[in-house]
């Protein structure tokens, strides 16, 4: 047993040395969010640790007391996992300062942390393990320590990294706070109640003839569907609502790059739907977002923007096309809430209109702002000049993140399309580096942007 003991002991050494190196890692905007995690798995690691001196005392239980160390371990170990990618050398430091201020204008009190890994994704997880410490027996001060300074649960943001970690395609995360906030976000459905019964009258239509009944197991996979769908409606109008066109762009752009499937399942509505609705959103007001891109002679404008993302057949090819991946039932629910939700999104984007609006005011992106952005900064970011402040008042003020997301993007589309109707066709070689000096003026911008705002905050 001595020898499983020393090799226990030995395993969390070493993880308690590379928790510490880690907790003197640079992270990107001094954030604190990873190294309150990282002070968890180190309560962890030293409540592992406590188990093991006991077993001089209670030579009886080692059994046990070596079995719970090194369960403690892997947990530990695990949980390294969930903040890799986290680093200075993945995430962009310029940017998590700016998203740090969109959280707390938010009101989200969470501890939170930003990360990137290789994989085509945008996402909000919560971390908690409160339950489980809560379990252990003699929990290290560490660890309760630790415990008691995060704000549970943990929320960890990821982004995509390297190849797909351009600036402006960060205005995703938006969304992906959006899904912070979600249960604020009050949608009253006393509106929908009939086209609610209609959905289930068709569903139930639909699995008839294949010898499915609607019942209590269909009903709640409905309904569960359902809210999935309604919360991604509302982070998209988060996202819309805090950045504008740039979150348009962002998203199709992503999923362009990242599947061009119909996107459609039990946690999202189908790709096109959402763009149905986020045109109308850009569409909207005697002065639209729409407007102000025609402005610019922007091609192609929204409607059409990202035509590799493809558009839902009819209902019933798409029902047979997606039954082979999550069979009938699921199928049939999906196929038929697009209808309803045709009609229930508006009102989505109303209802987080409405919750910000209160809640954050100053972060509600207009089309009055996208055109006062695009009469400032887009002359001079074509001459490479980044989009740092502006006057106003004649006093000069640090240019928002929405600004440079939203000029960066116009920028960036202009780039892709400055030789259409060439008479002849122009290698991508040559606008790929363009892109890339674009993407690092935009993050020029971001970090000088912040200097500014830092300067006037302490002067």
């Amino acid at each position: 047993m001595s020898i499983a003991r020393n090799a226990c002991s030995f395993y969390l050494s070493r993880l308690r040395g590379e928790l510490s190196r880690l907790i003197e890692a640079t992270y990107p905007g001094y954030h604190p969010g990873p190294k309150i995690w990282l002070d968890v798995i180190v309560g962890l690691v030293e409540t592992a640790q406590g188990y093991l001196a006991l077993i001089d005392k209670r030579p009886a239980d080692e059994m046990k007391l070596l079995v719970d160390a090194e369960v403690l371990g892997e947990q530990a170990y695990a949980g390294l996992s969930l903040i890799s990618g986290a680093d200075a050398s993945q995430i962009p430091h310029q940017i998590v300062d700016p998203f740090q201020r969109w959280v707390a204008a938010l009101k989200i009190t969470n501890t939170i942390f930003f990360r990137a890994e290789h994989v085509s994704n945008y996402e909000l997880a919560r971390i908690d393990c409160r339950t489980m410490a809560q379990n252990l027996n003699a929990p290290s001060a560490s660890l309760l320590s630790a415990i008691g300074a995060a704000k549970w649960p943990i929320l960890r943001v990821t982004v995509p990294s390297q190849a797909m970690g351009m600036l402006p395609h960060f205005a995703v995360v938006a969304h992906e706070l959006g899904h912070a906030i979600q249960d604020n976000i009050n949608l009253n459905v006393a509106p929908f109640q009939a086209p609610f019964l209609d959905c289930i009258k068709r569903v139930t239509s639909r699995l008839k003839p294949l010898g499915f009944t609607y019942g209590l197991q269909e009903n709640l996979l409905l309904r569960e569907t359902l809210q999935n769908w309604v919360n991604e409606f509302k982070a998209d109008a988060v996202g819309h609502i805090l950045v504008g066109p740039a979150f348009f762009f962002a998203l199709f752009g992503f999923l362009e790059l990242a599947g061009r499937s119909y996107g459609l399942g039990k946690t999202h509505p189908p790709s096109d739907l959402r763009r149905k609705q986020l045109v109308r959103e850009l569409n909207d007001g005697a002065q639209s977002f729409q407007s102000v891109m025609q402005g610019c002679a922007i091609t192609p404008l929204v409607a059409d923007y990202a035509p590799n993302v493809p558009n839902c057949p009819l209902k019933d090819t798409l029902f047979n096309e997606i039954t082979k991946s999550c069979g009938e039932v699921q199928a049939a629910i999906c196929v038929e809430l697009i209808e309803l939700f045709d009609v229930m999104a508006p009102a989505i984007f109303a209802a987080a209109r409405k919750y910000l609006t209160i809640v954050s005011p100053e972060l509600v992106y207009t089309p009055a702002h996208l055109s006062k952005d695009v009469q400032l900064h887009l002359k001079p970011l074509r001459s490479l000049i980044p989009p740092i402040e502006f006057q106003e008042a004649g006093s000069w003020k640090p240019t928002s993140l929405a600004t440079i997301l939203n000029v960066g993007w116009i920028a960036l589309l202009e780039l892709r399309d400055e030789h259409a109707g060439a008479s002849v066709a122009i290698p991508s070689s040559e606008t790929a580096p363009k892109m890339e000096q674009l993407h690092e003026l935009l993050l020029k911008a971001v970090e000088l942007s912040e200097a500014r705002r830092l300067w006037e905050e302490n002067r």
